[in-house]
Parts: structure tokens; sequence; C-alpha cells
């Protein structure tokens, strides 16, 4: 049985405990609230590229590497995970996706790795890395995210890669992240609307001008749309984990307390005892 002051040692590491979760906590939600806003802001942005996208689509009149098919010799899966721990089960959930994926491939497959978490676990394994990015730091850089975007796709033009797959986590709320898988390169064309309903646009200076404009800033906000995603469910995975660690302390600090008093009760009794007995003794 632990003595009273064993228990009061662990009651004071259960507090330190509970105000460091508590914290990381608060900073996990202040993070939360920053990036979903800008996950939402950018959402519209991208929705109006894809359906500009769609638009050029329908035309024809365009044609890039990006939209052609090719023979699949070496398949591209880009793995977002965080770079920092104390999230749940959020990587975890991420590399057991990208495992079941990457086993279900007939062809060669080779990993672009953002987040050190992913990297960590993938090096150790029998898998070939092309890239790797560990110092995101759950930062939203879109100038970063186009340097990444530029050599991926620079990996795809030039052969080293036959299609590219992007492995992230989708944001459904505080409660709930789904990892997803989604096709990126090549691009799959938008489906087109029913023929009757299709509107004749005049595009200035042209359609193929637009689409070279167009194409590059659609790939980077796909890009940046899934690490805003990814960021925001490790932020809200880390917030829950916190809060759970924080009524675990909690719980337990409470546990120790009735243990605490239970002892000092059972000391308080027993030294009653021995005045009594020493007492009857000196009769």
């Amino acid at each position: 049985m632990l003595t009273l002051r064993q228990i009061r040692r662990k009651i004071l590491a259960s507090q330190k405990t509970k105000q460091i979760t508590r914290t990381m906590q608060m900073v996990a939600a202040s993070r939360l609230k920053k990036t979903e806003g800008r996950m939402l802001q950018t959402k519209p942005y991208a929705r109006k590229l894809e359906e500009l996208l769609g638009r050029l689509a329908q035309t024809g009149q365009f044609s890039h590497p990006f939209f052609e098919t090719r023979e699949i010799k070496n398949t591209g899966l880009i793995i977002i995970t965080s770079d920092r721990g104390l999230c749940g089960s959020y990587n975890t959930n991420i590399i057991l996706k990208a495992e079941a994926f990457l086993k279900g491939l007939k062809n060669n497959s080779k990993l672009v790795l953002l987040g050190k978490k992913g990297f960590d676990y993938f090096r150790k394994r029998d898998w070939d890395i092309l890239d790797k990015v560990v110092d995101l730091g759950g930062k939203l850089d879109y100038k970063r995210v186009e340097a990444i975007t530029a050599q991926i796709t620079d990996y795809y033009l030039s052969g080293v890669l036959d299609e590219v797959y992007l492995l992230y986590t989708t944001y459904n709320s505080v409660l709930s992240y789904t990892p997803t898988i989604v096709k990126f390169l090549k691009i799959e064309p938008p489906k087109g609307s029913k023929e009757e309903d299709i509107i004749e646009y005049i595009y200035e200076p042209g359609v193929d001008e637009i689409f070279k404009k167009l194409l590059p800033k659609y790939i980077s906000t796909k890009i940046y749309m899934s690490i805003a995603e990814a960021f925001t469910s490790e932020n809200g995975s880390r917030m829950m984990a916190m809060k759970l660690a924080t009524d675990n302390a909690t719980e337990m600090i409470d546990r120790l307390t009735l243990m605490r008093n239970k002892a000092r009760q059972a000391a308080i009794t027993k030294e009653i005892l021995e005045i009594v007995t020493s007492a009857e003794a000196l009769k």
C-alpha cells in the first residue's frame, strides 16, 4: 500500500501533468480556429477554379500532359502526416490507409512524404521514398506549397511517376476526420453537362492561353486545400486528445485525493488508539 508521502507526490505529479495537457489543449484549439478559417476561406476559390477548368474542358480546344493517358509503371503516393505527435490516432489512421493502398498496387510505388511522422515510419520499412518535407510545422505557406507542387509535377512530366495519388485527412468536424485517397495526376476531366445545358463562352485571349495560366494554380490550390484540411484535422485531433488526457488527470487526482484522505484518517485513528492504549496501561 502507498504511504501518505507517496500519494502526495503522485497528486503533485498529476496536477503538473494536467496543467501541461490543459495548456496544449488551449493551444490546439487556437490553431484549429486559425487553420479552419483559412480552409473555409480557400474553399470558394478552389471550387471556382474547378468550375472554370470544367468549362474549359467542355470546349475540347486544349491539350496538356496532365490529361494524357499513359502506361502505368510507377505510381506515386503523396502522404500528408503531422510533424508533431500527441494527436491521438491521427497519424496511425493515415499510415494504415497508406499501407493498405500500397499493398494493393500491382506496379512500382514511390512515396512523397509531407510530415515528419510519416517519414519516421516509412524510412524504417521497405518502401521507396522519392521525396520528403518534414519541416512544415503545421503552418500554411502558399509559396512553400507552390514549390512542393512544382517538384511533384516535375516528377510526373519527366516520367519518374506515371500517376500520382494524394492521401490526406478530410475535415468533417472537430470530432470527425477521414483519411482519404484521391487521384491527383493524371487529371480526370470534369464531367460535362448535357449538351443542351452547355453555355457558349468567348475566351480572350484564347482557351489555350487561359488554360496554361489556370492549370498551375488549380494544381497548387488542390495541394494547398489538402494540406489545410490535414492541418485542421490534426489540430482537432490534438485538441481532443489533450482534453481526454486532462480529464484522465482530473480523474486520477480525485482518486488519489480520496486515497490520501483515507490514509490520513487511518493514521489519525491509529494515533488515537495508541494514545488510548497508553492511557489505559498507565491506570
